[in-house]
């Protein structure tokens, strides 16, 4: 894998994660555009060698992952999501439209964490990305979903305004020519993803109050983008 994505996935010598980047709000959005042309490089990489898919999410296979929640312990952060999901129409349409859409023609990573994104800020500005375990052929609409997640997790952290570092990013992106596009659907499944690596299997009683806001402002933000899903729709 090291092979296939040459340079762009070499993590800089002189780099830091997102989660530990610091500067002002400029430096910040421009951090972030360099990150959209790093991801629509990878994205646009030439896929004519045989390449493994990348997994598709766990929440687009209700019917394998579900259950296995079903067997955690009553309270647990897992059983919260569970309810979530079967109690949501929205939600459950959401799921079926990103299986129904997905690809698999683009180079992807699959896990856009804070801590698998480098920048490089001297000489130049760059961007590389580090944990491939997940990477191969699949949509890159994931990549862009879990990006801006990812954004909204970190810019009360930056203390900057997610809009901006958002616009930013995506300008990175389609200026590089990125061929993915983001939809309601595709972030509600990546707010519900998110909120399944935060719930965890520890009972909701024991959760420090912050991993309890979290984890609701995430089921929040999956359940708002589904009801666009279901208003759309709705009209159509």
């Amino acid at each position: 894998m090291w092979n296939w994505f040459g340079q762009l996935t070499h993590p800089a010598v002189s780099g830091v994660d997102l989660a530990r980047l610091t500067g002002n709000a400029p430096e910040l959005a421009a951090s972030c555009q360099a990150w959209g042309t790093a991801l629509a490089s990878l994205h646009t990489m030439s896929t004519r060698r045989s390449a493994p898919l990348a997994p598709r999410p766990a929440v687009l296979n209700p019917r394998h992952l579900m259950p296995s929640l079903r067997d955690a312990a009553r309270g647990s952060g897992y059983v919260t999501v569970l309810e979530a999901y079967e109690s949501s129409p929205d939600l459950r349409a959401a799921a079926s439209e990103v299986d129904d859409r997905w690809t698999e023609q683009h180079w992807i990573h699959g896990n856009l964490s804070a801590s698998n994104v480098i920048v490089e800020q001297w000489p130049a500005l760059g961007v590389s990305f580090i944990d491939l375990e997940d990477a191969g052929l699949g949509d890159p609409a994931w990549d862009l979903a879990s990006a801006v997640d990812t954004i909204a997790w970190l810019s009360p952290r930056w203390r900057a305004m997610p809009q901006l570092l958002m616009d930013n990013l995506l300008q990175g992106y389609r200026r590089a020519g990125g061929p993915g596009r983001l939809y309601p659907a595709m972030q509600a499944v990546r707010a519900l993803a998110s909120a399944l690596q935060v719930a965890g299997s520890e009972d909701e009683s024991n959760r420090p109050e912050g991993e309890r806001a979290e984890l609701t402002l995430l089921l929040e933000r999956a359940r708002a983008y589904a009801a666009r899903v279901g208003w759309l729709r709705a009209v159509a």
